[in-house]
């Protein structure tokens, strides 16, 4: 057995070695944020998907008001801002911010809904009905 290079064998097994952690543990912090995201993603889907249906099934804004308001997470400021939590629970100053923006045209009402997290648009649809006479 040649012992002049058991030291140096040894001192590149081990950088290999913890190079192989560092990739690792990059891989595993870039799998977990990439997760976070599209639950995040996932919820405010879910957000908007419910703000769309309340919008088709009220005839104003204030009767979207009177719906979505749990404790004061709703309130009338530049369209309709309602905020929850990261469980989605209605919350008065919530990590998601659903804005629902209504616009008249003609015999049609659109409604422009965005999620936000944090400052944040994430997720946004457009849908609308026909006008209440």
């Amino acid at each position: 057995m040649n012992r002049k290079n058991l030291g140096v064998e040894i001192i590149v097994i081990l950088a290999v070695f913890i190079m192989s952690i560092s990739i690792l543990s990059k891989a595993f912090v870039m799998a977990k944020s990439r997760s976070s995201e599209a639950a995040r993603l996932s919820d405010a889907v879910t957000l908007a998907s419910n703000a769309a249906d309340v919008f088709l099934a009220c005839d104003d804004e204030k009767e979207m008001l009177k719906v979505l308001n749990e404790n004061g997470n709703a309130e009338l400021k530049d369209g309709l801002n309602v905020y929850y939590d990261n469980d989605l629970r209605p919350a008065v100053s919530g990590a998601f911010k659903v804005v629902i923006d209504q616009k008249d045209e003609g015999d049609f009402t659109k409604a422009y809904i965005s999620i936000f997290y944090g400052e944040e648009e994430i997720y946004a649809i457009e849908t609308g009905k026909e006008a209440k006479k």
